[in-house]
């Protein structure tokens, strides 16, 4: 009787860590075009990921050259 407990209080278990599991999966890679189904953190990372993305190209040779050409086309 108690390995007949046992078991079905496994087999639960594993179901479980198995939804969990398939859940966390799926959600890692659900992409979303509508702003407002975004989270408030995960709003707040994605801004800061892009304002360090933002902040490495601004500093890099590319950027200063490509701003350089701009300069010297405008005059």
């Amino acid at each position: 009787m108690d390995t007949l407990n046992f078991d079905t209080i496994l087999e639960t278990k594993k179901a479980e860590l198995m939804e969990l599991y398939e859940n966390k999966i799926s959600k890692n890679k659900k992409m979303t075009s509508d702003p407002s189904q975004i989270d408030f953190n995960s709003k707040k990372l994605y801004y800061r990921i892009n304002a360090e993305i933002d902040k490495k190209f601004k500093n890099s040779k590319a950027y200063q050259k490509m701003c350089e050409n701009e300069q010297q086309t405008s005059i």
